[in-house]
């Protein structure tokens, strides 16, 4: 009797991890979920985990009014420190984006500053087999007004993955990058920028003490000189921060520059 009952607790914790709500969806699956408004998970058993030693995933929320016979930018953001793989769409002008937060691999750091992402080449495989994964679920992105913003490690991770040479690039995923705080740092800066013609850069730094000023503010001068239309913005009496009161700014210049259609002639 000990054993049959043995046997049918298990026989039902399996049964209940089968059905369970809080498992993930396959990636498979998860075309069947989009939809206006869906929530996403992606997860990636075959990646290494995170920077926080956690399952590699990315979380995406579709716009409200999604439609899969229309193109959508992907808005792609990269925390400051460990990272995360929350979507942020603070900074973003009113319109409909497919928003997605990207995490960083474990043992990608910086080897003369743990605390700082630093193999640019590790972190940009990552992010890209993500980035294919999902336009395997959604085909519909509009990479030419696709943008990729970070703050402090994510404007330093996107300033070196930029800088990569061979294979496929983050310009052909992204034509709008956003560096805040972040980006610039003579680790980060190795390589040089590549083409950035018809593309778009905003760089914000703080004027404060604490701030990645002396490196970003010189990414502007950098990036338009390789192509980009380019703004630089000193947020001022902030320190290392994207600070609140940059955001307007940054949905102004999205909404009436960067994303705007181009003018007639």
């Amino acid at each position: 009797m000990l054993r049959l009952g043995v046997l049918l607790c298990l026989t039902a914790v399996f049964a209940a991890a089968e059905t369970s709500p809080e498992k993930p969806a396959s990636r498979a699956a998860l075309k069947a979920q989009v939809a206006p408004g869906a929530s996403l998970k992606f997860e990636f058993p075959e990646l290494t985990v995170d920077r926080k030693g956690a399952l590699a995933a990315c979380n995406l929320t579709l716009p409200a009014g999604y439609d899969p016979a229309k193109k959508y930018p992907l808005v792609a953001w990269l925390g400051g420190g460990e990272g995360g793989n929350m979507p942020n769409k603070s900074f973003l002008p009113q319109g409909d984006f497919i928003v997605v937060g990207l995490p960083y691999p474990k043992g990608a750091n910086n080897p003369t500053q743990a605390n700082m992402v630093g193999d640019y080449g590790k972190v940009w495989a990552y992010h890209r087999f993500m980035l294919d994964e999902i336009a395997k679920t959604i085909p519909n992105i509009d990479k030419a007004h696709s943008i990729i913003a970070g703050f402090s490690n994510g404007g330093h991770s996107i300033d070196g993955m930029l800088r990569l040479g061979g294979g496929p690039k983050l310009t052909d995923y992204f034509g709008i990058f956003i560096f805040a705080d972040g980006g610039g740092t003579a680790y980060s800066s190795k390589g040089n920028l590549p083409d950035l013609k018809g593309k778009f850069a905003y760089a914000c730094w703080g004027g404060e003490k604490g701030s990645n000023k002396p490196n970003t503010s010189q990414l502007p001068k950098a990036l338009k000189a390789k192509g980009a239309t380019v703004v630089g913005s000193e947020m001022a009496g902030v320190g290392h921060s994207f600070d609140a009161s940059e955001h307007p700014k940054v949905a102004e210049w999205l909404e009436k520059v960067a994303l705007a259609p181009p003018a007639k002639k």
